[in-house]
């Protein structure tokens, strides 16, 4: 599900020129996340998966749903953010019907948290997938 998160959310802002994606995880370094560090870089996280049965079956052969849920951030100056941040946010948000997933259900939304001078945009993908 990264992968194609990541694929599909390079593809959408790549003409956007104040902006890059990070191939990398946005693992913490000297207690400071890279999101922040490296500020106008998209980051991807691993998905977290929850899975539930939908349907239990005697046979052993239950469906389940699996709800992924797949962090995005990226941090900017929040006295001058950048002008292109209102269209990465509308583009990464695109993201939902662009990703080559199959799933039944697709949402996503997002979250803006300003700590000092750095204004952190989260964006939440959660993609419904049923299993057997």
């Amino acid at each position: 599900m990264r992968a194609e998160v990541l694929s599909a959310i390079t593809q959408q802002i790549s003409t956007l020129t104040q902006f890059a994606v990070s191939q990398e995880l946005p693992w913490s370094q000297n207690a400071q996340p890279l999101f922040r560090k490296n500020m106008k870089k998209v980051y991807v996280d691993n998905a977290n998966v929850e899975q539930t049965v939908i349907y239990p079956v005697l046979s052993g052969s239950d469906v389940f749903s699996n709800l992924y849920t797949i962090p995005v951030y990226v941090s900017v100056d929040a006295k001058t953010p950048p002008s292109q941040t209102s269209n990465l946010i509308a583009k990464i948000l695109q993201v939902r019907d662009t990703a080559n997933i199959v799933a039944y259900d697709k949402e996503a939304d997002y979250s803006v948290e300003i700590d000092e001078d750095v204004q952190t945009i989260t964006f939440e993908f959660r993609f419904g997938v049923a299993t057997t």
